[in-house]
């Protein structure tokens, strides 16, 4: 039958609908939940048991045995979720019933409402740190999710302006830094960009190492390092077009670096370009990063939305 946002699934299901209140709460907000099951099925649905679901969780918050519903019944239940201060995004409250039809076989409904707790500055925890060639960065930590807000000219050459958060020394010679990238909302730039970056030092890209693997907003990906150490991107690659989400994987064997991208949430890995950065040694500083590249764009600040980053030994 499937997911529905508050409709009928068909002709033969019973409709299910979920509202909240408030409507679009914030984290730490108190949240209640409504679900309403009506059985306009031409049958009675028996040994009804309705499953309600917080978000992101895997098991129901409350399971209610419901019986057995004729005809026209209808039944209401709400239940309380108190949402935890570092919940943003897309959530949704989910609402499940599970339910056999004359004892000859099962069947069942859901009904799923998504709200968006908005992402706020927040800072990160340890071990993160930030940096920022941008004087408008700021950062939030939500669960999993990293979140950067940031400014900026461009992202390449020798204007290399963006805002980022940083696990130091944590790519080592023989290594994997990857990210899910998940929006980038903000700016009509096209060219806007978030992803991956990796430097002996980042906060100081001149001592060399440096690369990023970005998505940009429309015009795909873009691999580049930096080929004499400088602290400028002078290499290329990539392009097509942009999947928002996406994951970004940099693959470091000393001083080479092998770019990938997957768009079935890693399953599989198409890869991007190799490319040797003499410079690379040691244990690199690896993090993600997001730049507006709004020097045709004035003044506009992009939202980079990352989950699941990751660096360490391959």
């Amino acid at each position: 039958m499937g997911i529905s946002d508050g409709t009928q699934f068909d002709t033969l299901g019973p409709t299910l609908t979920v509202t909240t209140q408030p409507a679009e709460p914030a984290g730490g907000d108190t949240v209640t939940a409504t679900a309403v099951l009506t059985n306009d099925c031409p049958f009675p649905l028996r040994n009804a048991v309705l499953h309600l679901i917080d978000p992101g969780a895997t098991t129901a918050a409350k399971t209610i045995p419901l019986g057995d519903l004729g005809r026209g019944a209808k039944t209401t239940r709400r239940w309380e979720t108190a949402m935890p201060a570092d919940v943003a995004g897309n959530v949704s409250f989910t609402a499940h019933v599970v339910f056999d039809v004359d004892g000859r076989s099962s069947d069942c409904a859901r009904s799923a409402k998504t709200v968006t707790v908005p992402y706020v500055p927040n800072e990160v925890r340890d071990p993160y740190r930030t940096f920022a060639t941008t004087d408008d960065a700021e950062f939030g930590q939500y669960g999993s999710q990293l979140v950067i807000w940031a400014g900026g000219r461009d992202f390449s050459g020798g204007t290399d302006e963006k805002g980022g958060i940083l696990l130091p020394g944590s790519a080592a010679e023989s290594s994997v830094v990857q990210v899910k990238t998940v929006s980038l909302t903000g700016s009509d730039n096209p060219t806007a960009k978030y992803g991956i970056a990796v430097a002996n030092d980042l906060t100081a890209p001149q001592k060399g190492g440096y690369a990023v693997l970005t998505m940009s907003k429309s015009f795909g990906l873009e691999f580049m390092t930096d080929s004499d150490g400088d602290g400028r991107l002078d290499t290329w690659a990539g392009g097509g077009g942009s999947t928002h989400p996406a994951w970004l994987r940099l693959v470091r064997d000393g001083t080479t670096y092998t770019a990938y991208s997957s768009v079935n949430n890693g399953l599989s890995w198409t890869e991007i370009a190799s490319a040797n950065v003499p410079s690379a040694s040691g244990a690199l500083d690896a993090g993600v990063v997001a730049s507006a590249v709004n020097l045709n764009y004035p003044g506009t600040i992009v939202q980079a939305v990352f989950d699941h980053f990751s660096a360490g030994e391959s």
